[in-house]
């Protein structure tokens, strides 16, 4: 799950969803430094329970220094002596920083490098970051209306052995009238199936997907160089509705054809 907290005032929220996705088995939190509090939140919420996630973060600075002062700042907020993932937040300066990070990873400090963009039209530059195999995951967006990652950044995600991380499963970049017809891009797609929703997605019913949204997760589930998705959510009974799309039952390729074919 991706997580944000943008006030102070979102605390006790925050801690709950937290404390759900951990009851839920949810183990992978992705956060970042520009969100607001969250790194500070998520430190409390996962006071003594740390060892139940793998924590990510990232790093937006363009030189080395601020680099490593960003990374300093992060594990102490996150309070722990260790980040599971450290990105390079949208590419930011990963040239110059990347010996940085490398050396944070030989101190013990770091266990893992990847590199995040939010913007397909970057994929030239992701390209070459990926080639230089400094980096063991990538975080892309990738959801109905937007595919272009499988062109070449997934297939050399798969030939690289690298993690792929899916941010922004629920993007309101797409568009969900052609989809779902009435259920609001805020939602991201709860109204229940089979009560009131577009009939056009009835068909998700006989494969486990009980809301609209189960059906996109299960839809990125299917690919398999997809390794995690990250729907951010600011309900707590969301939660639980999320982590059902991961039941290890992801749609059959005929299905994902017919979803996509909602917005073609």
């Amino acid at each position: 799950m991706s997580f944000r907290a943008a006030a102070a005032s979102d605390e006790d929220l925050c801690i709950s969803i937290i404390h759900e996705a951990l009851a839920q088995n949810i183990n992978f939190i992705d956060t970042a430094p520009v969100y607001g509090e969250s790194e500070r939140v998520l430190g409390k919420a996962l006071e003594g329970r740390r060892g139940e996630v793998v924590l990510a973060t990232k790093v937006w600075q363009t030189d080395g220094a601020s680099a490593r002062s960003s990374v300093e700042r992060s594990l102490k907020l996150l309070r722990t002596d260790v980040i599971d993932l450290l990105q390079i937040h949208n590419m930011a300066g990963w040239r110059e920083i990347t010996p940085t990070l490398q050396k944070l990873k030989e101190e013990g400090l770091v266990r893992h490098i990847g590199i995040t963009d939010r913007q397909p039209e970057n994929y030239g530059e992701v390209v070459e970051a990926m080639r230089t195999g400094a980096y063991e995951t990538i975080q892309i967006p990738y959801f109905l209306g937007e595919t272009s990652c499988r062109a070449e950044v997934l297939p050399l995600a798969r030939e690289m052995n690298m993690g792929v991380i899916v941010m922004r499963p629920f993007s309101q970049l797409m568009s969900r009238e052609s989809l779902l017809r009435g259920v609001e891009a805020s939602s991201g797609g709860r109204q229940l199936l089979g009560a009131g929703a577009d009939e056009a997605l009835s068909f998700l019913i006989d494969h486990g997907c009980e809301t609209p949204g189960q059906g996109l997760l299960k839809h990125l589930l299917a690919d398999p160089a997809v390794s995690s998705i990250i729907p951010a959510t600011s309900k707590t009974d969301r939660i639980a509705e999320n982590a059902a799309a991961s039941d290890g039952n992801p749609l059959p390729p005929e299905v994902c054809e017919r979803l996509e074919s909602l917005v073609a």
